[in-house]
């Protein structure tokens, strides 16, 4: 695989520094910001891993849960 050099701003360069991990190269930080972008997020993998019934289970659950929530804010 072969390499090229690209100018970036200084803040660009230090965004990207930053967003580096440890053990990650320039290049693996730019292809996964970029794959980000695309939608390959690394919970997309879970789409389809429950049913319908249990994710409808799971959205009433978290409406009673934020019911109760803006309940407790509201109360004296």
């Amino acid at each position: 695989m072969g390499s090229k050099n690209i100018s970036v701003r200084d803040d660009v360069y230090r965004a990207l520094r930053d967003a580096k991990g440890k053990n990650e190269s320039f290049s693996d930080v730019i292809e996964r910001l970029l794959a980000s972008r695309e939608g390959d997020h690394s919970l997309y993998g879970l789409v389809g891993l429950v049913d319908e019934s249990d994710a409808e289970r799971v959205r009433d659950a978290s409406d009673r849960f934020r019911e109760g929530v803006d309940e407790r804010f509201r109360e004296p």
